[in-house]
């Protein structure tokens, strides 16, 4: 690594704090990097305690000051990817009633900008409704959330945050009207669904402890204090959250942990707003719904009946508007069988379609059906590995969609798919201005063998020209059942056009292999995650694909890192580890912080269940530390982040430091004015992503 001779690491002071539980007792030496404060600190990072501020200053000015020679490279690096965006471009328009939308960026602008001109005249010019970069311009940082119009399209939200903490603001402007003053909506998800009547909308407020649990209707010229509860969770491990169907006759409240969900609905088209159940939530049973307005019936995506796979049911609607308990789930009936290893992961309803997309084998494949005569198609690529998905616009009656594609090696190409017709057209692929040539790269799919003989799919991008034993960055994630998708990036190129092999491992934890595949990899079986991941390591080793290895993940994929490089540390060169979920114990041991109770679903609680304890401690980065050699290690975290607190990249960094056995450094970047995205902006992420290829490239010597 770089050479500082004189500089020496930050050393945290000890102060040990015992925790009784099981009748055993946890030792935390950093404990006191936690601010007690912290809630307000999301809201405010100016109130962070004093001490704790100077400790992580500290650690970044280390890492400023020990790294300062990559700076030139990392310069360089960013340059690279910037030249491979089209820095003005427009995405497609998507048509909605009388007007159609689209998003433009331009030459160094941070943010996008929504436009919209009346549809189907040649002569109408589109016309900017919001800039976010003239809004952002009052702020230190800020994220743009969501936009929603009204059911005339004449008054507008848009929502943001200012802090990195996902409290988001709505604020609502009327087109043409900038004299129009409406309140401005704090604390809230982002989201927000109109009325029909456009009277006003439906939001998710959050609560104290950052968790969606509330549902509200604001009238327009009103207040928020005004505002009209709708409906509230009083269970900690269920989040709210909300959306419409394409039909937009109903408003879908979803009320949902890891493995459970409920939902209730709400008539746009009625006067009054209560909600009627949908389906009762039953531990184990999740679902999700669109409403067929031609056939008066709801489809269901669910898991019902140990569809473990998922299945696609349906049920009339006015059996449920008559109400769940009078008719319960036995009326659903089954639209598309349970397949095993065949993953439903979307679908939609549209007026004489019904598309579904499914995961098989770790490759995604869309089907559509033709309502009218039950004929069923599927559309069809050709690459080894690729990301596959699809999009319905805002028009309940269309048969058109849009089709999104990319391989590693095959930039992003939407095509038009007209389902009547069954032909495809292309709309527009990714453009990159520094030249991109597919034939340079070769893309492949191979297998490792894990402890217990089970298949784990790499997925794998390099020059045609790199040579056996290549310097290799290996990313992970495998939890929460998120897929990580083969996808074409045009930052990775310079790691790759450097020499180095760039390979996703689809370990358990995810889905790629299937439900099943996430099931072995979450609760008591959460360790086989590892395992895959260090197998899949020695296997890129052993058949002579890669040499060194760099490993990377972020947030629950940070956990994978941590847990990683205790198990086998002198497998890896260096590591990344981007807001990573390390101190898991002490996290999931307090109820008090805002993702805990439902991440009992993904971990188990060992608040109440002793086994559960010591599974989690016998795995958890903070908590398995020891002295022994440990790889060049980066690590980020973000101040005002509510999902993986700042402190525990903090106190995991004082343990690895205090505890390992080698020269090896580790550095510790905190963002100051930002939360688990890093910074916003897409020249700020371009310049985050280079500083991390510039740590990387210079552990293998590349730069």
């Amino acid at each position: 690594m770089v050479s500082n001779k004189g500089l020496k690491p930050p050393k945290a002071r000890k102060k040990t704090k015992k925790t009784k539980i099981h009748g055993l007792t946890i030792n935390d030496d950093y404990s006191w990097l936690r601010d007690n404060n912290w809630q307000e600190v999301l809201r405010e990072p100016s109130l962070l305690k004093p001490s704790i501020k100077k400790y992580l200053d500290e650690e970044n000015n280390w890492t400023k000051q020990k790294l300062k020679n990559l700076k030139k490279p990392q310069k360089i690096i960013f340059n690279e990817i910037k030249s491979r965006i089209n820095e003005n471009d427009k995405s497609l328009p998507i048509k909605d009633g009388k007007y159609q939308y689209l998003t433009e960026t331009k030459k160094g602008l941070q943010y996008s900008i929504v436009k919209r001109k009346i549809a189907g005249k040649s002569k109408s010019r589109y016309r900017t409704i919001i800039d976010w970069n003239i809004i952002s311009k009052k702020f230190k940082y800020f994220k743009p959330g969501g936009i929603s119009y009204s059911n005339n399209q004449k008054i507008f939200n848009y929502s943001y945050d200012d802090k990195g903490s996902e409290f988001f603001s709505i604020k609502t402007f009327k087109v043409g009207n900038s004299k129009k003053k409406f309140s401005i909506l704090k604390n809230t998800s982002g989201s927000s669904i109109w009325a029909n009547d456009s009277s006003g909308f439906y939001y998710i407020l959050m609560d104290n402890n950052h968790r969606p649990s509330s549902l509200w209707f604001h009238h327009l010229n009103s207040k928020q204090k005004d505002d009209e509860l709708i409906y509230e969770e009083k269970n900690p491990g269920y989040f709210l959250n909300i959306s419409e169907t394409l039909s937009k006759k109903y408003l879908i409240l979803n009320i949902s942990d890891h493995e459970t969900n409920e939902i209730y609905l709400l008539n746009k088209n009625g006067e009054d707003k209560n909600l009627f159940l949908f389906c009762k939530r039953k531990k184990g049973i999740e679902y999700s719904i669109d409403h067929d307005l031609e056939k008066s019936r709801f489809i269901i995506l669910n898991n019902n009946d140990k569809a473990i796979d998922f299945k696609i049911s349906f049920v009339e609607e006015k059996k449920i508007q008559a109400g769940y308990e009078k008719y319960p789930k036995k009326n659903w009936r089954d639209l598309i069988k349970h397949k095993k290893g065949v993953l439903i992961t979307d679908f939609a309803d549209l007026k004489e379609f019904l598309i579904i997309q499914e995961l098989k084998d770790g490759l995604p494949r869309i089907k559509f059906i033709n309502k009218k005569n039950n004929k069923k198609t599927e559309i069809k690529f050709d690459e080894e590995a690729y990301q596959l998905n699809f999009s319905e616009g805002a028009e309940y009656a269309s048969n058109l969609i849009r089709v999104n594609y990319s391989a590693m090696n095959v930039p992003a190409t939407v095509y038009q798919y007209n389902l009547k017709t069954e032909k495809r057209k292309k709309l527009k692929q990714q453009k990159i201005p520094a030249g991109f040539n597919k034939n340079k790269y070769e893309t492949k799919r191979v297998f490792a063998k894990s402890h217990d003989g089970k298949k784990i799919p790499i997925s794998i991008l390099k020059l045609k020209t790199t040579k056996n034993n290549a310097p290799t960055l290996l990313y992970g994630y495998g939890s929460y059942g998120m897929s990580m998708a083969p996808s074409f990036s045009v930052a990775r190129l310079s790691l790759v056009d450097r020499g180095m092999v760039f390979a996703i491992a689809h370990i358990r934890g995810g889905m790629e292999k299937g439900r099943q595949w996430y099931l072995d990899g979450k609760l008591r079986k959460k360790k086989n995650t590892f395992k895959d991941f260090i197998k899949s390591a020695k296997f890129l080793k052993n058949s002579k694909i890669s040499g060194d290895l760099t490993i990377h993940g972020g947030s629950a994929g940070g956990l994978l890192i941590g847990s990683t490089i205790n198990m086998a540390p002198k497998l890896f060169k260096s590591a990344v580890a981007d807001v990573p979920f390390v101190d898991v114990l002490n996290t999931i041991l307090d109820a008090s912080l805002p993702l805990t109770p439902p991440e009992w679903e993904e971990w188990g609680n060992p608040i109440l269940n002793k086994n559960d304890f010591l599974n989690i401690q016998s795995y958890s980065p903070y908590d398995n530390v020891r002295k022994q050699e440990y790889p060049s290690l980066l690590v980020t975290a973000g101040l005002t982040d509510p999902r993986v607190t700042y402190w525990e990249a903090a106190k995991w960094v004082a343990r690895l430091r205090e505890l390992k056995t080698d020269n090896n450094d580790i550095f510790l970047k905190t963002n100051m004015d930002a939360g688990h995205a890093g910074k916003a902006g897409r020249y700020h992420q371009i310049d985050e992503t280079a500083f991390m290829y510039s740590f990387i490239l210079n552990s293998h010597n590349l730069l």
